[in-house]
């Protein structure tokens, strides 16, 4: 039993990621598996104390944000064993396109997966695996142990590779958690102005999101310092202007916004977020695009903005691992989302903004947001 309520809304638009569109993500998988002679994929996605070690894989491939184990055979029927009991099973049946979701019984889940291997006529051989490298070692151990009849092939670049190139339907959930935070910063900023302190704007901020359908909400606002801070329960003051800062998921999909008030445009940090979104482009570096933001700031200023974070790429987890930062040589990928922020808390007005953007083989173009029907 838990004290509290973890997540938010938890339900399948199908309206939004319908079946067959897993069916075409599976089947891309299945093409590589083939083209590496490789029987099966199994993704793990490891739950420590109920927090989520890293859904994406699950997520990209069966719609389940849940602890468990994925098996897609290179033919024949996929199925989801889970690491707990049996009691959430009928609801998590609701969650995705699989027809195959049962109880692994908790340490006991490899074996069975090696068990659904095998009825599937694969006893041995080289199967691809994702998710391993993040286990911890007792589970590890129990990994390595289940499936000692296998040449185990880490499968997690082929993965993130995929994922990093959006497909339309991914497009337009993210366009759709983006209008969820959008409505969530300009309720906080409206509570503000309307004569509420900066935790009051946090809450209103959470309070709509979470009114909006979002599973996981983060908030962060000044309190009477230069830094950004969640909430913590108690009241600081009223101070101005208010930043306020949210980041949500819908439907495993995160995107993020931020604003101020009272505002006075253009300010430090719009000028920073608008020269990255001119640099950013298919091949670029993010080290140039971090550049970019920097070259608009004060030294001072650009310091700030540096230890807060520039930005990366953002999708089924809110950092995808490429990140914005001064040096860095990863090239940004045509496809990919960026979100891309800039928190200057020195100088004599601080300021923050941010954006959510498609990379383009000739620039950067911020996704228009959505609102969800209901």
């Amino acid at each position: 039993m838990e004290p509290v309520l973890k997540r938010g809304y938890s339900s399948w638009d199908r309206d939004v990621l319908p079946e067959d569109e897993y069916a075409l993500r599976v089947e891309t998988v299945r093409g590589r598996l083939r083209e590496q002679g490789l029987a099966a994929l199994v993704v793990v996605n490891y739950s420590l104390l109920g927090v989520m070690v890293d859904y994406a894989d699950m997520a990209y491939l069966s719609g389940l944000q849940s602890g468990g184990a994925l098996l897609i055979p290179r033919d024949g029927e996929a199925v989801y064993v889970g690491f707990g009991g049996g009691r959430e099973l009928a609801f998590m049946r609701t969650l995705t396109w699989l027809d195959r979701v049962m109880s692994g019984g908790g340490p006991k889940a490899f074996e069975v997966v090696r068990e659904q291997l095998r009825a599937r006529g694969i006893a041995s051989g080289t199967i691809a695996i994702a998710g391993a490298a993040d286990l911890p070692a007792s589970a590890a151990a129990r990994v390595q142990q289940a499936l000692a009849d296998y040449t185990l092939q880490p499968f997690d670049a082929e993965l993130r590779a995929l994922r990093a190139v959006k497909r339309p339907r991914e497009i337009l959930t993210m366009r759709l958690t983006l209008g969820v935070v959008e409505d969530a910063v300009h309720a906080g900023l409206a509570k503000f102005v309307g004569g509420g302190d900066n935790a009051a704007a946090m809450l209103e901020a959470e309070r709509v999101a979470r009114a909006r359908k979002a599973r996981d909400v983060r908030v962060l606002v000044n309190m009477g310092g230069p830094e950004l801070r969640p909430f913590e329960g108690r009241l600081d003051g009223r101070h101005s202007p208010v930043r306020l800062w949210v980041a949500a998921q819908y439907q495993g999909y995160w995107a993020e916004a931020a604003a101020m008030a009272p505002i006075s445009q253009p300010t430090a940090a719009h000028k920073a977020v608008a020269a990255m979104l001119g640099v950013a482009r298919a091949g670029a570096t993010t080290g140039e695009v971090a550049a970019a933001a920097v070259v608009e700031l004060s030294p001072a200023e650009g310091q700030a903005a540096l230890e807060y974070g520039l930005g990366g790429t953002i999708g089924l987890a809110h950092d995808e691992g490429v990140r914005i930062r001064l040096g860095g040589t990863e090239r940004l990928v045509a496809g990919s989302v960026l979100a891309l922020r800039a928190h200057v808390a020195a100088g004599p007005a601080p300021s923050i903004d941010a954006a959510v953007a498609t990379v383009g083989p000739s620039g950067a173009q911020r996704l228009q947001s959505l609102r969800i029907a209901g």
